[in-house]
């Protein structure tokens, strides 16, 4: 899945009796998508998913993916402390129609996190996630911050394709991407190299359900790896093979800047050295 532009981290409004307030999330699904944002998290830190009940989870992962545009990259917040209940979340969201799940670091328990922990969640999670899976640091809420070797680590995992690093941290930015770089992969794209998301290629009603098929999420991932030049018609939606890296969102906006400066300079440098080399990951806003 590609992961480029930025992507809006939605609330979870509530009444004043601590109810979830369904209409206004719905309201304001409704407006982001009407606005050039490449895709939206639900149940991120900002969307208050600690707060909320299982129950209330999965509503409200139901009815952003349920008014969300079919173009808009979903990536649904599924970290949860366990693996076991981390998975349940995540096929959930599969099921819904999202695109990426994003993990949250586990950190109650901060003396365990050591790095073969660490390692153990996120690989045990990726192997059996339905979907892609995001790395997503933020220590200023956790009180854990994930270590940029362990994160080069995990970035070799197949279905790990990229991490949400809000810590600030743009040196420690660099770090990683100059760690992943190497890292090739390949996501499906329209002609205009915008994310394909497997809601754009559902059957269409007007056509009584003929005309369009649903494909595997390994399909848009690059898992085959076709012809990156070629492209393919799948319902009616014309699609190529971009060729993309572990992919690195910065959680914060007023790091973003910095972030792509720092990296950008740390390019011309080695390109200066070397032969050119592409990135192996982007830096981006959420």
């Amino acid at each position: 899945m590609l992961l480029h532009g930025v992507f809006p981290p939605v609330t979870t409004p509530f009444y004043p009796d601590g109810n979830v307030y369904f209409k206004k999330l719905e309201a304001n699904v409704e407006r982001y998508s009407k606005t050039p944002v490449a895709g939206i998290v639900v149940l991120g830190s900002t969307g208050e998913a600690i707060l909320l009940s299982d129950e209330e989870r999965r509503e409200v992962l139901k009815i952003a993916r349920d008014v969300a545009a079919p173009n808009k990259v979903l990536i649904a917040g599924t970290g949860i402390e366990s693996a076991a209940e981390t998975l349940k979340l995540t096929e959930y969201a599969a099921k819904l129609g999202y695109d990426v799940a994003l993990l949250r670091t586990p950190h109650y328990y901060k003396k365990q996190m050591q790095p073969g922990n660490l390692l153990a969640f996120y690989r045990t999670v990726a192997d059996r996630s339905p979907l892609p899976v995001m790395i997503y640091n933020f220590p200023q809420a956790t009180g854990y911050d994930m270590p940029a070797e362990l994160v080069i680590e995990l970035a070799a995992h197949p279905n790990l394709i990229g991490i949400k690093e809000s810590s600030g941290d743009v040196e420690k930015v660099r770090k990683m991407v100059e760690g992943t770089r190497l890292i090739k992969r390949s996501a499906a794209v329209t002609e205009t190299f915008d994310a394909v998301t497997p809601r754009m290629l559902e059957p269409r009603r007007e056509n009584n359900g003929q005309g369009g098929e649903l494909v595997p999420v390994t399909t848009l991932s690059g898992a085959s790896r076709p012809s990156l030049s070629a492209v393919s018609v799948i319902s009616e939606v014309k699609t190529r093979q971009k060729e993309v890296g572990f992919q690195l969102l910065v959680g914060s906006a007023q790091k973003l800047e910095p972030s792509l400066q720092r990296n950008l300079r740390g390019l011309e440098r080695r390109r200066h050295r070397t032969s050119p080399l592409e990135a192996g990951a982007h830096c981006q806003s959420r």
